[in-house]
């Protein structure tokens, strides 16, 4: 059994209500409803179908005119793409394109394999040397940029310089003290100087009643053979007493009075006995004043205290020294006055 549900269509409640009146649903009652009531009711009904047996099929009638043609039907899938098919033959060249824009450089490629070496030039002809020298040198003013000219010709160079010279630089700190440097050597004794004049007499000795006024001390490295010695070495006390003139081989007593006299003479070696030494005034020996050299000994003194006069002449005198060495002569003399 099957259940089929009806839906009255839209029309007028008379069309309606008569409607279903003719299937035999009565109950709508027309008269009193309205339009809405009648038309929106749902009827149910049960159909029963029954089935009969198959008859035979019957002959086909004839094909009926062809009906007015129906609107186009939606769109449908697109179906599987085909085979492809052959390729058509090539077409005519089209017009060419315009250039394009260039491309970037591509990778530096492989160096290739070097050339073989080309056959070697003629010989030149042997060209001109230059020749190249230096000429004038120059100093120019600190400001002055140095600079160098050729004052030669196109292949005999001649180079003169021009250089500035330095500008004065600040001065410098005051370095520190350096040590004291060595001692230098001795110089040379430098000539006599003049005799000076005579200083005034000085005051008379009071400490006793014979007094020094004034002493001379002398001495000499003696040549073997001299006849004198002669004194170049010597010192007087006081320097300006003016009693003594020291005239090398012989001394000047300028003052009369009594001098007392002291001589050393000494020596390394002697030859034989035959030496002497004596003193003597104004060329005379002095009374008791002579004195032998011998072998044994290596020295002898003279001392004497004798009166002389003004301007007298002291000398000390040597015979027979030939034979000897290291000979020396040391003289001491003191002018002796008598106190007020």
């Amino acid at each position: 059994m099957t259940n089929y549900n009806f839906f009255q269509p839209l029309f007028n409640c008379n069309g309606c209500c008569g409607g279903f009146g003719n299937f035999g649903f009565g109950g709508c009652g027309c008269n009193n409803c309205s339009c809405n009531d009648c038309c929106q009711t749902i009827i149910t009904r049960t159909v029963y179908t029954l089935t009969g047996i198959t008859g035979p099929t019957g002959t086909t009638g004839t094909t009926g005119p062809a009906g007015a043609t129906g609107a186009t039907g939606a769109t449908g899938a697109t179906g599987v793409t085909g085979p492809t098919g052959p390729t058509g033959p090539t077409g005519a060249t089209g017009a060419t394109g315009a250039t394009g824009p260039t491309g970037p450089t591509g990778a530096t490629g492989a160096t290739g394999p070097a050339g073989t070496d080309g056959v070697d030039g003629a010989t030149g002809a042997t060209g001109t040397a230059d020749t190249l020298a230096v000429g004038t040198t120059t100093t120019s003013e600190p400001e002055v940029l140095a600079a160098v000219t050729d004052s030669g010709t196109a292949t005999n160079h001649i180079f003169d310089f021009s250089i500035p010279r330095g500008a004065t630089g600040a001065t410098g700190a005051k370095g520190e003290k350096g040590a004291t440097g060595a001692t230098g050597a001795t110089g040379a004794t430098g000539p006599r100087g003049a005799t000076g004049a005579t200083g005034a007499t000085g005051p008379a000795c009071k400490c006793c009643r014979v007094c020094v006024d004034a002493m001379l001390t002398a001495r000499d490295e003696v040549t073997a053979g001299d006849p004198y010695a002669n004194f170049t070495e010597y010192k007087l006390v006081p320097k300006d007493a003016g009693v003594f003139t020291v005239n090398g081989d012989s001394i000047s007593l300028n003052k009369s009075g009594l001098y007392e006299i002291l001589l050393n003479v000494c020596y390394e070696k002697a030859h034989g006995d035959g030496g002497k030494v004596s003193l003597k005034l104004n060329g005379n020996e002095v009374e008791c004043t002579k004195r032998r050299l011998n072998c044994s000994d290596y020295g002898v003194t003279v001392a004497r205290t004798i009166s002389v006069g003004q301007g007298d002449k002291l000398a000390v005198a040597f015979e027979g020294t030939s034979g000897f060495s290291g000979l020396k002569a040391v003289l001491s003399i003191k002018h002796i006055v008598e106190a007020s």
